[in-house]
């Protein structure tokens, strides 16, 4: 699994999520030198973890291995404002880049391709989408 980070903002990142032949946009957090809360997290490669989130649900996706992060979701979100620090994915981009259109249909599709895996690697890089 990848993720491609291609445009980064003061108030926001925009990525591309890319697992088998499946690809969902990404919405995080600017990058600001991974402080808790406010920033992406760093580029490198993180394990993928399941767990329950009191406030996303049973059997999330967590990025887990970010050096001083922790609680780190992958889940619904359509702009900047909706993520602490996490990972959403949308099925399209907004005309202005302001975010991710189509959150909850995306997350359902990613989670539902997911559904029997209970563990992976996530490779977060700068680049170019093809």
């Amino acid at each position: 699994m990848r993720l491609v980070r291609y445009a980064y903002f003061d108030d926001r990142t925009l990525g591309q999520l890319q697992y088998q032949d499946q690809r969902w946009w990404t919405i995080e957090r600017p990058w600001l030198d991974n402080t808790p809360n406010v920033s992406c997290i760093p580029e490198g490669s993180y394990e993928l973890v399941r767990v329950d989130s009191p406030r996303f649900g049973e059997n999330m996706w967590q990025v887990s291995g970010v050096p001083g992060r922790t609680h780190i979701l992958v889940h619904v979100a359509n702009t900047s404002a909706d993520v602490i620090g996490c990972i959403g994915l949308g099925t399209g981009v907004y005309s202005d880049l302001q975010g991710v259109s189509s959150s909850r249909i995306a997350i359902d599709a990613f989670y539902d391709l997911t559904a029997a895996e209970i563990f992976h690697t996530i490779e977060i890089v700068k680049g170019v989408i093809e």
